[in-house]
């Protein structure tokens, strides 16, 4: 019969695993985050000061927090989690959380944890353990624990817990300059945070030095009528169910500021087409179809929600920072019916404004299809300003015109306009909002232009030309002004 031998584990190389499981800064703040929230948090408070003696992060809330025994199991790696019962409140997954996203980010992370009216503090120290090679965590005296920064703010709660992150070497060892690495990852990780608990902003407060972050919206529940929301369906797999919801977003160039800040204010809502994969309501990945090969330009105002619970973690191959996940090949058909009902709204509101387009009697461009999946645009010459010019001009001068045109139309700056599309830009060439006192004046100098004995002829068919088909219900009172004066 074998023998079974215990080993103890060498401390150095097991820490140093743990700080490369990939974590991002913003990704580990956001795990950190999840603690609170776990033990109930109503109120998470996140400082930091790259010019203190000793530059910090920390993360304190105002949840349960832990007595002295349940803080010394949190604080060990793969923490017994056999009391853990799960519920929309419970993040944690592992027990590896708390000690491989701190790591990850610093050398040395300090939890300080209040509970029947006592704060007890741990803390891990990486130049120590590499030193002794043995997982030596500090027990902190009342004296050390009154040092920490931000402990004042602790102890103004019943119950609760801080985080604080010290000694970041790997930020050190990139920066060019400390401080500005600094402040720019953690409002980088401000704005993840945003997005990553934006289902929680009306239960759950959350400050970045005592400004709460901004509400956050990737679907644009509030814009009624503008935006869609699509069939839900409920996916059962292993006796837990799965909710999916299809979305599309407002017609990209017609989105307000109030929306764009809503939607985070992206470079580009083609990035952010897709997914959007819950667990427990907390956002774990978006902006991607998660290789089902579908993102394209039109299909940039789709959004999936997806919620999963913490029951199906397996089944999604929930990794352990929580920041990716795979659709289970067993629920892919069933879900790609959500998928296709998002993407065929988004594709028709994408298309309809080149549709509207398309639509006018009378256009200024003309759409001509060549066949063969070839297609050319040229400018109407039939449209009243046109044909009176050249009615005006000699030979020479029309066909010196003609050529202009032709340079136009062959230089159509197709890509640039695609790219300002897809970066939700607003073209403003031909955006329909001039005034009519304007378009009147313009009407008058083609009429002054005209020989008198075809100005009649020529208003009669201005109002077919696109351009002025917003002012034929004017058409009469015009006429008045501009002929019947004469």
């Amino acid at each position: 019969m074998s023998e079974l031998v215990e080993r103890q584990f060498p401390a150095k190389a097991l820490m140093t695993g743990l700080r490369a499981i990939g974590y991002s800064f913003s990704s580990a703040v956001a795990d950190i985050i999840d603690n609170s929230i776990s033990a109930g948090a109503t109120e998470i408070k996140i400082h930091s000061d790259p010019l203190a003696y000793i530059p910090y992060f920390c993360i304190i809330d105002n949840g349960c927090g832990m007595s002295a025994k349940e803080l010394d199991n949190a604080m060990l790696p793969g923490s017994d989690r056999s009391g853990k019962i799960e519920c929309e409140q419970e993040l944690g997954r592992f027990g590896l959380g708390l000690k491989s996203a701190s790591l990850s980010q610093c050398k040395e992370f300090t939890v300080a944890s209040k509970r029947f009216g006592k704060i007890h503090a741990m803390s891990f120290d990486l130049d120590i353990i590499e030193r002794e090679d043995k997982l030596l965590l500090k027990n902190l005296s009342d004296e050390e624990i009154l040092s920490l920064p931000q402990i004042d703010s602790l102890k103004k709660y019943q119950t609760g817990t801080i985080v604080i992150w010290t000694k970041f070497d790997k930020i050190e060892e990139l920066a060019k300059n400390f401080e500005d690495s600094f402040r720019s990852t953690v409002a980088d990780s401000k704005k993840h945070v945003e997005f990553v608990f934006h289902r929680f902003y009306n239960q759950i407060e959350i400050y970045y030095n005592e400004k709460r972050i901004e509400r956050r919206d990737p679907f644009l529940l509030d814009s009624v009528g503008r935006q869609q929301t699509g069939r839900m369906s409920v996916i059962n797999v292993d006796g837990s169910d799965i909710t999916v919801i299809p979305y599309t977003l407002p017609f990209a160039n017609s989105l307000t500021p109030d929306e764009k800040t809503l939607l985070g204010n992206p470079k580009s809502i083609y990035d952010e087409q897709g997914f959007y994969l819950y667990r427990n309501k907390r956002l774990i990945s978006w902006g991607t179809w998660m290789r089902m090969g579908i993102r394209s330009e039109l299909n940039k105002l789709a959004r999936i929600q997806v919620d999963i619970p913490s029951t199906l973690d397996s089944v999604w191959m929930l990794d352990v920072k929580k920041s990716s996940a795979k659709i289970p090949d067993k629920i892919k058909d069933r879900i790609k019916m959500a998928v296709e009902d998002s993407i065929i709204r988004s594709k028709r509101t994408t298309k309809f404004p080149g549709v509207k387009e398309q639509s006018a009697e009378h256009k200024i461009w003309d759409r001509i299809n060549e066949h063969d999946g070839k297609i050319r645009y040229q400018i109407n010459r039939e449209i009243p300003a046109i044909v009176t010019l050249k009615e005006l001009l000699g030979e020479n001068e029309n066909h010196l015109f003609d050529i202009v045109l032709s340079q136009i139309e062959s230089y159509l700056p197709k890509y640039s306009i695609t790219n300002d599309n897809m970066d939700a830009l607003t073209i403003i060439n031909g955006n329909d909002d001039s005034e009519e006192e304007h378009l009147i004046d313009e009407i008058r100098q083609i009429l002054e232009l005209c020989s008198p004995d075809k100005r009649e002829y020529i208003y009669d068919t201005i109002f077919i030309a696109e351009n002025y088909q917003k002012l034929s219900k004017r058409k009469d009172e015009i006429k008045k002004r501009l002929l019947e004066n004469d």
